[in-house]
């Protein structure tokens, strides 16, 4: 039988009788002799630490392990190999796996017996715990830091990290992102549109590859770009992301970033046409009857004259037979629709306003209110007048509280916000009848859309109608 053994002390230990290198070398070897085995190789290291498996000798030991030069490792006790029970599972785990034996003589320990595999099992156990501790404690950290504002995440394409910690901007990678904006706001293109465009360029990404569908909707939805620092735990959901102020130059404005949200929302909601300029109305028309969205269509007649219409989707499917309607026929019904509704359902919006200004105030009083609490229990718990667990339960509860109250208060709109109002609509698209046939289609498609998540229509007999208009 090939045997090994390993020892290490550290330099505090040294004095301590019976850890010295010499008392544990001496055990280890009589106990080699006394089995007649074959002692290939003694591995040490003197005066090191055992917090991690950084140490020379035991690397040398572990990458002989790996090569199979030995078949039993003798320790005089299991914190000699490390004291984090993670790597020591690990570690225990590699043994059994290259099926040699780990005979440590003060506990007792050899793994070729069913005890010796009875503590294995119990280490792994053990070893789980300490594990799912140390995550949740880097979670509670990450958290914790995200709340005051810092960042835990690297720097994002557009920006690099200086030598004092903090988001600079590379000049070009950040007119590309605010290029990819526009393309979103302006051009109305698609996560996989703007990639495709950006590649045929031959622009590169953060790592030099490609772009993606992917990585576009990353870029657009990254809060770093509007000056701001944010994180998430991987399993919430995206409603409970920390956003704080990052203190760092924004590539883009809050406002700006926000058209691009709301626009993402709708898309992903089915309130906002996804398809051609050639069709301003397409998906924001719905079937009165069935509720699918009208999808629009071309006919051509005479080589150059085309006829646009819009034809339901569940009729497509066979589900419904609401006829089609051509778009010169919506038109009229739209004008003539808003024209009869274009005195009623006002909305006080500086009611609104006073109202929004009110719920602001309330908002910003109880967080003033919990960061007072929250500092009391930190300084009771700091003077011992109040147990950990009372402590940590409090400050949880709270930080719930808080987000809750924070995504309260982003949630209404800022003085920057435009509230339109029933009626501020009806009145644009009244100005705007005299002048529609001047308007170019992509501009037509972007009003609608900037307007109205959807416009009911129903056809009885041969009256068609606007039955529901869903405004943005």
């Amino acid at each position: 039988m090939k045997a090994c053994i390993y020892t290490r002390v550290s330099t505090t230990s040294q004095v301590d009788e019976g850890f010295s290198l010499a008392a544990q070398y001496d055990q280890l070897v009589k106990f080699v002799e006394a089995q007649g085995w074959d002692l290939v190789r003694i591995y040490t290291d003197p005066g090191v630490s055992a917090k991690d498996l950084n140490r020379p000798g035991i690397q040398e030991m572990i990458a002989d392990l790996k090569d199979g030069k030995f078949e039993t490792l003798i320790i005089h006790k299991l914190d000699r190999l490390t004291r984090n029970i993670s790597d020591l599972y690990d570690l225990v785990d590699l043994v059994i796996k290259k099926e040699i034996k780990l005979i440590s003589l003060s506990e007792n320990i050899d793994t070729a017996t069913p005890m010796g595999r009875m503590f294995i099992y119990m280490l792994g156990i053990l070893a789980q715990m300490f594990r799912e501790n140390l995550s949740q404690e880097i979670k509670k950290g990450m958290t914790q830091r995200a709340e005051q504002g810092f960042r835990n995440t690297f720097a994002p394409y557009g920006y690099e990290i200086n030598e004092e910690g903090t988001l600079t901007i590379i000049p070009e990678q950040a007119e590309l992102i605010r290029e990819i904006f526009d393309m979103l706001l302006i051009k109305k293109w698609g996560y996989s549109t703007i990639a495709k465009k950006l590649n045929e360029r031959n622009e590169t990404g953060i790592r030099g590859g490609i772009f993606h569908g992917s990585s576009i909707e990353r870029i657009l939805n990254n809060h770093t770009y509007a000056g701001m620092n944010h994180w998430k735990r991987k399993e919430l959901s995206e409603d409970q992301r920390i956003i704080r102020e990052g203190g760092h130059v924004p590539i883009i404005d809050k406002e700006t970033f926000e058209r691009a949200q709301n626009i993402i929302g709708r898309r992903s909601r089915k309130e906002m046409s996804r398809s051609s300029f050639d069709y301003p109305y397409s998906t924001i028309i719905h079937c009165g009857k069935c509720g699918a969205p009208y999808h629009g269509m071309t006919q051509t007649y005479k080589r150059s004259t085309k006829y646009y219409y819009y034809r339901c989707n569940g009729k497509t499917l066979g589900k419904c037979d609401q006829s089609d309607l051509s778009e010169v026929n919506f038109e009229k019904l739209f004008f003539k629709h808003f024209d009869f509704t274009r005195e009623v359902n006002y909305v006080e919006v500086a009611a609104a306003k006073e109202d929004h200004e009110k719920e602001r105030k309330r908002i910003e009083r109880d967080l003033n209110k919990s960061e007072q609490r929250r500092k009391n229990w930190q300084y009771a718990f700091g003077d011992g007048k109040m147990p950990y667990e009372d402590y940590t339960k409090l400050m949880d509860e709270e930080m719930n509280r808080v987000h809750e109250l924070n995504q309260s208060l982003r949630d209404l709109p800022t003085d920057k916000t435009t509230t339109l109002t029933r009626n501020d609509v009806i009145e644009t698209i009244a100005a705007l009848k005299e002048n529609w046939n001047f308007v170019e289609r992509i501009n037509r498609k972007e009003f609608i859309n900037s307007l109205f998540k959807r416009i009911d229509i129903l056809k009885t007999g041969k009256v068609w109608e606007i039955v529901q208009t869903d405004f943005v």
